[in-house]
Protein backbone atom coordinates (compact mmCIF):
# COMPACT_ATOMS: atom_id res chain seq x y z
CA UNK A 1 0.00 0.00 0.00
CA UNK A 2 1.26 3.47 -0.87
CA UNK A 3 -0.54 6.49 0.59
CA UNK A 4 0.26 10.06 -0.30
CA UNK A 5 -0.95 13.61 -0.57
CA UNK A 6 0.65 15.69 -3.31
CA UNK A 7 3.62 17.70 -2.07
CA UNK A 8 6.62 18.58 -4.18
CA UNK A 9 9.12 16.96 -4.52
CA UNK A 10 7.50 13.69 -3.34
CA UNK A 11 4.49 13.95 -5.66
CA UNK A 12 6.32 12.20 -8.49
CA UNK A 13 6.40 8.99 -6.40
CA UNK A 14 2.62 9.10 -5.94
CA UNK A 15 2.06 9.74 -9.66
CA UNK A 16 4.42 6.98 -10.78
CA UNK A 17 3.05 4.33 -8.42
CA UNK A 18 -0.55 5.24 -9.29
CA UNK A 19 0.27 4.70 -12.94
CA UNK A 20 1.93 1.35 -12.20
CA UNK A 21 -0.51 0.13 -9.53
CA UNK A 22 -2.31 -2.38 -11.73
CA UNK A 23 0.94 -3.78 -13.14
CA UNK A 24 2.42 -4.49 -9.71
CA UNK A 25 -0.64 -5.23 -7.58
CA UNK A 26 -0.38 -2.04 -5.55
CA UNK A 27 -3.07 -0.16 -3.67
CA UNK A 28 -2.25 3.52 -4.18
CA UNK A 29 -4.29 6.04 -2.21
CA UNK A 30 -4.46 9.80 -2.70
CA UNK A 31 -5.85 10.77 0.71
CA UNK A 32 -7.41 14.09 1.75
CA UNK A 33 -4.39 15.25 3.78
CA UNK A 34 -1.15 14.07 5.35
CA UNK A 35 -2.78 13.17 8.67
CA UNK A 36 -5.09 10.78 6.83
CA UNK A 37 -2.15 9.45 4.83
CA UNK A 38 -0.12 8.20 7.78
CA UNK A 39 -3.11 6.89 9.72
CA UNK A 40 -4.36 4.95 6.69
CA UNK A 41 -0.89 3.44 6.29
CA UNK A 42 -0.83 2.37 9.95
CA UNK A 43 -4.27 0.80 9.54
CA UNK A 44 -3.08 -1.01 6.43
CA UNK A 45 -0.11 -2.42 8.34
CA UNK A 46 -2.49 -3.62 11.07
CA UNK A 47 -4.18 -5.69 8.37
CA UNK A 48 -0.82 -7.09 7.24
CA UNK A 49 -0.10 -4.90 4.21
CA UNK A 50 3.39 -3.57 3.51
CA UNK A 51 2.80 0.18 3.83
CA UNK A 52 4.74 3.23 2.69
CA UNK A 53 4.00 6.96 2.58
CA UNK A 54 5.74 9.86 0.87
CA UNK A 55 5.91 13.57 1.59
CA UNK A 56 8.18 16.58 2.09
CA UNK A 57 8.99 18.66 5.18
CA UNK A 58 5.69 20.45 5.75
CA UNK A 59 3.67 17.32 5.08
CA UNK A 60 5.81 15.27 7.43
CA UNK A 61 5.28 17.90 10.11
CA UNK A 62 1.58 16.98 9.96
CA UNK A 63 2.45 13.28 10.12
CA UNK A 64 4.60 13.39 13.26
CA UNK A 65 1.82 12.51 15.71
CA UNK A 66 1.02 9.49 13.56
CA UNK A 67 4.74 8.70 13.39
CA UNK A 68 4.78 8.52 17.20
CA UNK A 69 1.66 6.37 17.05
CA UNK A 70 3.62 3.96 14.86
CA UNK A 71 6.36 4.05 17.50
CA UNK A 72 4.23 2.92 20.42
CA UNK A 73 2.04 0.54 18.42
CA UNK A 74 5.25 -0.92 16.95
CA UNK A 75 3.97 -0.48 13.43
CA UNK A 76 6.26 -1.34 10.51
CA UNK A 77 5.93 1.84 8.44
CA UNK A 78 8.27 3.47 5.92
CA UNK A 79 8.17 7.22 5.24
CA UNK A 80 9.82 8.71 2.17
CA UNK A 81 10.88 12.22 3.20
CA UNK A 82 12.01 14.16 0.14
CA UNK A 83 13.59 17.43 1.23
CA UNK A 84 13.09 20.89 -0.24
CA UNK A 85 14.17 24.29 1.12
CA UNK A 86 12.23 25.38 4.19
CA UNK A 87 11.03 26.40 6.66
CA UNK A 88 7.27 26.37 6.01
CA UNK A 89 6.39 26.47 2.29
CA UNK A 90 9.97 27.47 1.54
CA UNK A 91 10.96 26.91 -2.08
CA UNK A 92 8.83 23.97 -3.29
CA UNK A 93 10.66 23.16 -6.52
CA UNK A 94 14.29 23.25 -5.37
CA UNK A 95 16.57 21.12 -3.21
CA UNK A 96 18.17 21.20 0.26
CA UNK A 97 19.33 18.97 3.14
CA UNK A 98 17.92 20.88 6.10
CA UNK A 99 15.43 18.28 7.40
CA UNK A 100 18.10 15.95 8.79
CA UNK A 101 17.60 16.92 12.44
CA UNK A 102 13.83 16.80 11.93
CA UNK A 103 14.04 13.24 10.62
CA UNK A 104 16.38 12.06 13.37
CA UNK A 105 14.07 13.25 16.14
CA UNK A 106 10.64 13.15 14.48
CA UNK A 107 7.72 12.46 16.79
CA UNK A 108 7.54 12.60 20.56
CA UNK A 109 8.72 10.10 23.13
CA UNK A 110 11.41 7.42 23.12
CA UNK A 111 11.22 4.89 20.29
CA UNK A 112 13.47 3.54 17.56
CA UNK A 113 13.51 5.57 14.36
CA UNK A 114 15.52 4.05 11.51
CA UNK A 115 16.81 6.75 9.14
CA UNK A 116 18.86 6.14 6.00
CA UNK A 117 19.68 8.19 2.91
CA UNK A 118 20.62 6.97 -0.58
CA UNK A 119 23.50 8.59 -2.43
CA UNK A 120 22.52 7.54 -5.95
CA UNK A 121 19.43 6.60 -7.96
CA UNK A 122 20.53 2.96 -8.00
CA UNK A 123 21.10 2.95 -4.25
CA UNK A 124 17.68 4.53 -3.71
CA UNK A 125 16.04 1.51 -5.35
CA UNK A 126 17.79 -1.07 -3.20
CA UNK A 127 17.70 0.99 -0.01
CA UNK A 128 13.95 1.51 -0.20
CA UNK A 129 13.42 -2.24 -0.26
CA UNK A 130 16.03 -2.71 2.47
CA UNK A 131 14.34 -0.19 4.75
CA UNK A 132 10.92 -1.71 4.15
CA UNK A 133 12.39 -5.06 5.16
CA UNK A 134 14.00 -3.50 8.25
CA UNK A 135 10.86 -1.79 9.54
CA UNK A 136 9.01 -5.11 9.26
CA UNK A 137 11.85 -7.05 10.84
CA UNK A 138 12.07 -4.69 13.83
CA UNK A 139 8.43 -3.46 13.87
CA UNK A 140 9.22 0.23 14.07
CA UNK A 141 8.85 3.25 11.78
CA UNK A 142 11.64 4.27 9.44
CA UNK A 143 12.50 7.15 7.12
CA UNK A 144 14.17 7.12 3.74
CA UNK A 145 15.61 10.65 3.67
CA UNK A 146 16.28 12.06 0.23
CA UNK A 147 16.16 15.35 -1.63
CA UNK A 148 14.50 16.91 -4.64
CA UNK A 149 17.81 16.63 -6.48
CA UNK A 150 17.49 12.83 -6.42
CA UNK A 151 13.77 12.13 -6.15
CA UNK A 152 12.86 14.21 -9.22
CA UNK A 153 15.87 13.31 -11.34
CA UNK A 154 15.98 10.77 -14.16
CA UNK A 155 18.88 8.41 -14.74
CA UNK A 156 19.34 5.08 -16.47
CA UNK A 157 20.81 2.43 -14.18
CA UNK A 158 21.17 -1.34 -14.14
CA UNK A 159 18.94 -3.03 -11.56
CA UNK A 160 19.47 -6.59 -10.29
CA UNK A 161 16.11 -7.80 -9.03
CA UNK A 162 17.72 -10.69 -7.14
CA UNK A 163 19.51 -8.17 -4.90
CA UNK A 164 16.27 -6.66 -3.65
CA UNK A 165 15.34 -7.53 -0.07
CA UNK A 166 11.78 -8.58 0.70
CA UNK A 167 9.90 -7.52 3.82
CA UNK A 168 8.82 -10.38 6.07
CA UNK A 169 7.06 -10.34 9.42
CA UNK A 170 7.82 -12.43 12.50
CA UNK A 171 4.52 -14.34 12.79
CA UNK A 172 2.65 -15.85 15.72
CA UNK A 173 2.24 -19.60 15.32
CA UNK A 174 0.29 -21.32 18.11
CA UNK A 175 -1.07 -20.70 21.61
CA UNK A 176 -2.20 -17.57 23.40
CA UNK A 177 -1.50 -14.40 21.48
CA UNK A 178 0.10 -11.33 23.03
CA UNK A 179 0.66 -8.50 20.57
CA UNK A 180 3.45 -7.01 22.68
CA UNK A 181 5.06 -10.18 23.97
CA UNK A 182 8.33 -9.28 25.71
CA UNK A 183 10.97 -11.28 23.83
CA UNK A 184 14.77 -11.38 24.08
CA UNK A 185 15.18 -8.92 21.19
CA UNK A 186 12.02 -6.90 21.85
CA UNK A 187 10.40 -8.08 18.61
CA UNK A 188 6.94 -9.58 19.18
CA UNK A 189 5.28 -12.09 16.83
CA UNK A 190 2.59 -10.50 14.66
CA UNK A 191 -0.89 -11.71 13.83
CA UNK A 192 -3.35 -10.24 11.37
CA UNK A 193 -7.12 -10.36 10.99
CA UNK A 194 -9.21 -12.37 10.51
CA UNK A 195 -8.33 -14.36 13.63
CA UNK A 196 -10.03 -15.97 16.62
CA UNK A 197 -7.42 -14.30 18.82
CA UNK A 198 -7.72 -10.73 20.09
CA UNK A 199 -5.32 -8.47 18.19
CA UNK A 200 -5.03 -5.18 20.04
CA UNK A 201 -2.78 -2.31 18.99
CA UNK A 202 -2.90 0.58 21.44
CA UNK A 203 -1.73 4.22 21.37
CA UNK A 204 -1.77 4.29 25.17
CA UNK A 205 1.00 2.60 27.11
CA UNK A 206 -0.04 -1.02 27.48
CA UNK A 207 0.78 -4.46 28.77
CA UNK A 208 1.77 -7.41 26.60
CA UNK A 209 -1.84 -7.97 25.51
CA UNK A 210 -2.20 -4.34 24.42
CA UNK A 211 -4.42 -3.40 27.37
CA UNK A 212 -3.96 0.19 28.61
CA UNK A 213 -1.91 0.53 31.79
CA UNK A 214 -0.64 3.23 34.14
CA UNK A 215 1.27 0.74 36.28
CA UNK A 216 4.81 2.03 36.92
CA UNK A 217 6.49 -1.35 36.55
CA UNK A 218 4.68 -2.11 33.30
CA UNK A 219 5.47 1.32 31.86
CA UNK A 220 9.18 0.74 32.49
CA UNK A 221 8.95 -2.84 31.22
CA UNK A 222 7.45 -1.77 27.88
CA UNK A 223 10.03 0.99 27.44
CA UNK A 224 12.77 -1.56 28.05
CA UNK A 225 11.06 -3.99 25.68
CA UNK A 226 10.99 -1.47 22.82
CA UNK A 227 14.55 -0.33 23.54
CA UNK A 228 15.83 -3.88 23.06
CA UNK A 229 15.19 -3.41 19.35
CA UNK A 230 17.97 -0.83 19.07
CA UNK A 231 20.51 -3.28 20.47
CA UNK A 232 19.27 -5.97 18.09
CA UNK A 233 19.36 -3.56 15.15
CA UNK A 234 22.94 -2.50 15.91
CA UNK A 235 24.02 -6.14 15.91
CA UNK A 236 22.24 -6.72 12.59
CA UNK A 237 23.63 -3.59 10.89
CA UNK A 238 27.21 -4.63 11.64
CA UNK A 239 26.75 -7.34 9.01
CA UNK A 240 25.28 -4.92 6.43
CA UNK A 241 26.70 -2.23 4.15
CA UNK A 242 26.04 0.93 6.17
CA UNK A 243 28.76 3.26 4.82
CA UNK A 244 30.27 3.67 1.35
CA UNK A 245 34.00 4.45 1.45
CA UNK A 246 36.16 5.21 -1.60
CA UNK A 247 39.80 5.20 -0.50
CA UNK A 248 42.09 7.93 -1.81
CA UNK A 249 45.77 8.80 -1.60
CA UNK A 250 45.26 12.31 -0.22
CA UNK A 251 45.37 12.23 3.62
CA UNK A 252 42.16 14.27 3.90
CA UNK A 253 38.71 12.68 4.13
CA UNK A 254 35.50 14.10 2.66
CA UNK A 255 32.19 13.23 4.33
CA UNK A 256 28.87 13.72 2.58
CA UNK A 257 25.48 12.04 2.37
CA UNK A 258 22.37 11.81 0.21
CA UNK A 259 22.38 13.08 -3.37
CA UNK A 260 25.29 15.43 -2.60
CA UNK A 261 27.39 12.28 -2.91
CA UNK A 262 26.79 12.30 -6.69
CA UNK A 263 27.90 15.94 -6.94
CA UNK A 264 31.06 15.22 -4.95
CA UNK A 265 31.93 12.22 -7.11
CA UNK A 266 31.68 14.35 -10.25
CA UNK A 267 33.68 17.16 -8.67
CA UNK A 268 36.51 14.83 -7.64
CA UNK A 269 36.59 13.26 -11.08
CA UNK A 270 36.68 16.64 -12.83
CA UNK A 271 39.44 18.01 -10.62
CA UNK A 272 41.41 14.75 -10.58
CA UNK A 273 41.35 14.90 -6.78
CA UNK A 274 41.79 11.81 -4.65
CA UNK A 275 40.85 12.26 -0.99
CA UNK A 276 39.03 9.43 0.77
CA UNK A 277 35.28 9.85 0.26
CA UNK A 278 32.93 8.66 3.03
CA UNK A 279 29.16 8.43 2.58
CA UNK A 280 27.19 7.16 5.59
CA UNK A 281 24.04 5.48 4.31
CA UNK A 282 22.49 5.00 7.74
CA UNK A 283 22.06 8.16 9.80
CA UNK A 284 20.12 6.68 12.71
CA UNK A 285 21.55 4.65 14.17
CA UNK A 286 24.77 6.15 12.83
CA UNK A 287 27.28 3.32 12.18
CA UNK A 288 29.98 4.77 14.41
CA UNK A 289 31.95 1.50 14.32
CA UNK A 290 32.66 2.22 10.65
CA UNK A 291 33.72 5.80 11.38
CA UNK A 292 36.07 5.26 14.33
CA UNK A 293 39.12 5.08 12.07
CA UNK A 294 38.55 8.70 10.98
CA UNK A 295 38.80 10.19 14.48
CA UNK A 296 41.67 12.67 14.80
CA UNK A 297 42.13 12.74 11.03
CA UNK A 298 41.71 15.65 8.60
CA UNK A 299 37.97 15.62 7.88
CA UNK A 300 35.95 17.87 5.57
CA UNK A 301 32.15 17.84 5.24
CA UNK A 302 30.11 18.80 2.17
CA UNK A 303 26.38 19.32 2.72
CA UNK A 304 23.36 21.45 1.80
CA UNK A 305 22.41 22.94 5.15
CA UNK A 306 23.12 26.47 6.36
CA UNK A 307 23.39 25.27 9.99
CA UNK A 308 25.72 22.34 9.21
CA UNK A 309 23.37 19.65 10.51
CA UNK A 310 25.35 16.75 9.05
CA UNK A 311 28.59 18.20 10.42
CA UNK A 312 27.09 18.41 13.91
CA UNK A 313 25.80 14.84 13.64
CA UNK A 314 29.30 13.55 12.85
CA UNK A 315 30.80 15.58 15.70
CA UNK A 316 28.18 14.59 18.25
CA UNK A 317 27.59 10.92 17.44
CA UNK A 318 30.89 9.80 15.90
CA UNK A 319 33.26 12.12 17.76
CA UNK A 320 34.91 13.29 14.55
CA UNK A 321 37.02 16.42 14.26
CA UNK A 322 35.79 18.47 11.30
CA UNK A 323 38.26 21.00 9.89
CA UNK A 324 35.76 22.76 7.67
CA UNK A 325 32.36 22.43 6.01
CA UNK A 326 31.64 23.28 2.38
CA UNK A 327 27.97 24.11 2.16
CA UNK A 328 25.41 25.38 -0.29
CA UNK A 329 21.90 26.39 0.71
CA UNK A 330 20.41 28.47 -2.13
CA UNK A 331 18.11 25.70 -3.35
CA UNK A 332 20.49 24.55 -6.07
CA UNK A 333 22.57 21.38 -6.01
CA UNK A 334 26.35 21.73 -6.04
CA UNK A 335 27.70 22.46 -9.51
CA UNK A 336 30.54 19.92 -9.94
CA UNK A 337 33.06 22.27 -11.58
CA UNK A 338 32.58 24.98 -8.93
CA UNK A 339 32.61 22.37 -6.16
CA UNK A 340 35.83 20.89 -7.55
CA UNK A 341 37.55 24.26 -7.18
CA UNK A 342 36.31 24.68 -3.61
CA UNK A 343 37.53 21.20 -2.67
CA UNK A 344 40.92 21.90 -4.27
CA UNK A 345 41.26 25.10 -2.23
CA UNK A 346 40.39 23.30 1.01
CA UNK A 347 42.77 20.39 0.30
CA UNK A 348 45.66 22.79 -0.27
Amino acid sequence: VYCGYPMTPASSILHFLAKQAENFGLAVVHAENEIAVINMAIGSAFAGAKSMVGTSGGGFALMTEGFSLAGITETPLLVILSQRPGPATGVPTYTEQADLNFALSAGHGDFLRIVASPGTVEEAYYLTAELLALVWKFQTPGILLTEKHLSESNMTVEIEIDRVKWAKAKLHEVGEYKRYLDTDDGISPMLFPPSNNVIKWNSYEHDEYGITTENAELIKKMHDKRNKKLKALLVYLRSQNTVNIIRGENPANIFTYGSTYMSVLEALKYGKLNPTLVQPIYLNPLPTWELDEFKNQDNIVIEQSSTEQFTELLKGKAGLNIRCTIKRYDGRPFEPVELSQKIKEVLQ
